[in-house]
């Protein structure tokens, strides 16, 4: 295997057919959870599997390397690349940049992930399956490409989940952490699978919930941002704070989506404690203007041409 990646151009690595096999046996496997034995110890697992594969695309793929909201060591970046691409949703520089290029063309015909003109399952995770979105412009991202341990991991981002599922298969079966020895097979459905399936479904949600639909009972248009994005509190929770959509296209930059006390924002959370600990620091802000505009009155309920008009 040749590690002598380029720095800059397009970099290929996982084929959507590869892709849509991963997906369909992590959803398919997941249903394990009727077959296998069950102990609480594996539910808390499970519990605990899911927060960190969220935080891991949300605080680290997203806020992080797609919009360098903190600053971190290098060694704390590549961990973060590392929990990032065990997650299960390819590599660092990838999502940085298609997510920028969301940012760019928000709710655009050239926007990669928008619902409004495809559907909802595209913007659920039908673009996924797109072949112009598989692969990474590392010119897009020189402020990533720039590492070699990120390139690297980057083209081979599909072996660090295989790893994590092997040690959680390991655990399982020659510890009692999950309750007793002898539970690799629960340990991988329930702590890799089923946490891994759940956290797909948070992480799809989000593009398509949080663009496209007007502003209603169960989401908010805060800031008048150019495009559909709303706010869906009732996933701040199971999203850790990426469902506060609207805010984050006002001040993407934020370390913070959730810019009032109300508005729960776990990722946020997770970063303050890492910066006590002098793991991250410099966390951005919104500015008070974008804090003092949103404290007005609510944008109007749509965006974008009113849905290009649907």
């Amino acid at each position: 295997m040749s590690l002598s990646l380029p720095p800059t151009g397009i970099q290929n690595a996982e084929s959507v057919t590869v892709l849509r096999v991963r997906l369909a046996l992590v959803h398919l496997l997941s249903l394990g959870v009727f077959f296998v034995p069950f102990t609480y110890p594996l539910l808390v697992g499970a519990l605990v599997g899911y927060f960190i594969r969220v935080f891991a695309w949300e605080g680290g793929s997203h806020r992080y390397f797609s919009h360098r909201a903190f600053k971190t060591s290098r060694t704390f970046q590549f961990l973060l690349a590392l929990l990032a691409a065990g997650a299960g949703v390819r590599g660092p520089i990838w999502w940085a940049t298609h997510h920028r290029l969301h940012h760019r063309t928000s709710d655009t015909p050239a926007d990669p992930n928008t619902p409004l003109y495809k559907g909802f399952w595209h913007g659920y995770v039908g673009w996924l399956f797109e072949p112009q979105n598989a692969s990474s412009d590392l010119d897009a991202a020189k402020d990533l490409a720039r590492f070699p341990e990120l390139v690297v991991l980057n083209r081979y981002h599909y072996y660090v989940p295989l790893v994590v599922l092997a040690v959680t298969y390991l655990v399982g079966e020659y510890t009692a952490l999950f309750g007793a020895t002898g539970l690799g097979v629960s340990a991988a459905i329930w702590v890799f699978f089923f946490s891994t399936m759940l956290s797909f479904q948070a992480l799809f949600s989000v593009g398509a919930l949080g663009h496209g639909l007007p502003a209603g009972r169960f989401n908010k248009r805060r800031f008048e941002t150019g495009d559909t994005s709303t706010n869906v509190p009732l996933m701040c929770l199971l999203t850790m704070g990426a469902s506060w959509h609207n805010n984050h296209h006002r001040c993407a930059s934020a370390a913070r989506s959730g810019f009032y006390w109300w508005q729960f924002d776990l990722t946020y959370l997770v970063l303050k404690v890492l910066q006590a600990l002098g793991l991250v620091w410099d966390l951005r802000q919104p500015s008070a203007s974008i804090l003092k505009e949103g404290r007005r009155s609510p944008a109007p309920r749509h965006g974008r041409d009113e849905a290009v008009g649907r």
